[in-house]
This record gives structure tokens, sequence and C-alpha cells, in this order.
């Protein structure tokens, strides 16, 4: 049975795990507004340039590799997942949706962007790379790294589509694990365009488009994750500093409850000796 001096302690540090909490989900909360704001900031460039692809795309007499359907025969997965925990379950959703992809496909090659990712998949299919701790300094230069290493596999044909599994961000409270084709890329020939002119060729310049195109992408995925990412822990955040809120009211009501029984038992001690005293005088 605890003593009052066990339950001061355990309250004292209860107290000390909500300050932690609270900090957090403080920081996860500026967090996410900056990464939020990144993402509505960037999503007219993203636009324009869908919208310059699409015109050259219908353009082209020969459809570019890029763009071309595919047998999807040998299909490599990207998994963007986080490098930190303590956010509830995105890590969790993430790897049970990535699980069920890979059952589902033979042929199957699997690179993962954040430790928990590595950590979850390692042990149920091969990992051939890793990205790690991007998510500290996010930067634009590791949507192009990670591009760069898509469209080269998929020239030297290791394989013919890719596949990315995110968590889409659609506000604090809505973020769920997607599965989008990222390569080729669909539906860019639909609509009517005005007539451009293009330096120093179509072709050159669909080159050059395409590749800033899937950078754009990635870099927008790699944004909504870390913004997912920021909401989820600041969730968890807030209801740990509520779990802990209400552990502490438990334990201040059971630590009082063991100080009246206490005082009510040296009261009766009391009580019981000056009635013995009573008698012994009579």
């Amino acid at each position: 049975m605890r003593n009052l001096q066990e339950y001061r302690r355990r309250i004292t540090s209860v107290k000390d795990l909500i300050q932690v909490t609270k900090a957090m989900k403080t920081v996860s909360a500026a967090r996410l507004r900056r990464t939020q704001n990144k993402v509505i900031n960037f999503k007219p460039y993203a636009a324009k340039i869908r919208d310059m692809l699409a015109h050259l795309a219908s353009t082209i007499p020969e459809a570019h590799p890029l763009l071309s359907p595919t047998p999807e025969e040998k299909p490599l997965l990207l998994v963007i997942s986080s490098d930190k925990g303590l956010c509830g379950s995105f890590n969790y959703n993430i790897v049970k949706e990535s699980e069920k992809y890979i059952k589902e496909r033979e042929g199957l090659r699997l690179m993962v962007v954040g430790r928990k990712g590595e950590e979850g998949l390692k042990r149920i299919h091969p990992i051939e790379k890793t990205f790690k701790n991007i998510f500290f300094k996010l930067n634009f230069s590791h949507a192009m790294e990670i591009t760069k290493i898509l469209i080269d596999g998929f020239k030297k044909e290791d394989w013919d589509s890719v596949f990315i599994i995110y968590t889409q961000f659609f506000s604090a409270a809505r973020h769920y694990p997607t599965i989008e084709r990222f390569i080729p890329i669909g539906g860019v020939k639909e609509g009517e365009y005005e007539e451009c002119i293009y330096e120093p060729s179509e072709k050159e310049v669909v080159d050059d488009l395409i590749k800033h195109y899937i950078e754009l992408e990635v870099w927008r995925i790699l944004l909504e994750s870390s913004t997912a990412e920021h909401a989820a822990r600041m969730i968890a955040m807030d209801q740990a500093t509520r779990n802990a809120q209400d552990m502490v009211k438990d334990l201040t009501l059971e630590m009082n409850k063991l100080r009246q029984e206490k005082i009510t038992k040296e009261l009766l001690d009391i009580v019981t000796a000056i009635e013995a005293m009573k008698k012994t005088q009579t």
C-alpha cells in the first residue's frame, strides 16, 4: 500500500510529464501552421506547371516514356513515414497500408522515407533504400534527390511504375493513408489549350518540365506527410496531457482518502486512549 510520500512523488512526476506534453503540443502546432502554409503557397505554382505539361503532352506526336502507360509488372513502392514517434497511429496506419499492398503485388521493390517505416517494414520485405532524418530539416533538395532515383530507375527499366503511399492531409483532424500511382504520369492530356511557342523545342522543354513536375509532386507529398505528422503529434500530445491531468486528479483523490483515513485512525487512537484513561481513573 502506498504512503502519502509516494503519492506526492507520483503526482509531481505526472505534473512534470504534463509540462513536457504541453510543450510538445505547442511545438507541433507551430510546425503544423508553418508546413500547412508552405503547402497552400506552393499549390498555384504546381497547378501552372501541370497545365504547361498538359499542353506540351497534347502537342507531342510521340508519347513521352514517363507519360505512356506501362504493364506495371515491375512496380516500385515508395512509402513515406516519419523519423520520430509520439504521433499516435500515424506510422502504424502507413505500415499497415503498405503491408496490405505488398502482399497483393508480386515482384515489388520497396523504398522507404522515414526511420519508423523502415522499422515496421523491414521484417516483411527487403528494403532497397531508406531516406532517414530528412524531416528534421526538410527542403526541396530532398525531393530532387528522390526524383532522380525514381526517374533513373525507370529509364534503366529497374521498375516500370512507381506507387507512393503517404498520409494525405485534409485538416488537423483529418489525415489518412493514401496510395497514388506516381510514374508514369497520368491524366495530363485532357482539355484544350491555347497555341504556344516553346524554345528551344517542345521535346527538350517537356523533358525538363516532366522532371520538374515530378520533383514538385514529391515535394508536395513530403510536405503533406510532414504536415499530417505534426497534426497527429499535436493531437496525441493533447490527449496525453488530458490523460495525465485525469491521472493527477485520481492520484490526488486517492492521496486525500489515505490522508483522511490516517487522520481518522489517529483520532480514534486518541479517543480510545482518553476513554482508557477515564476508566483507569474511575
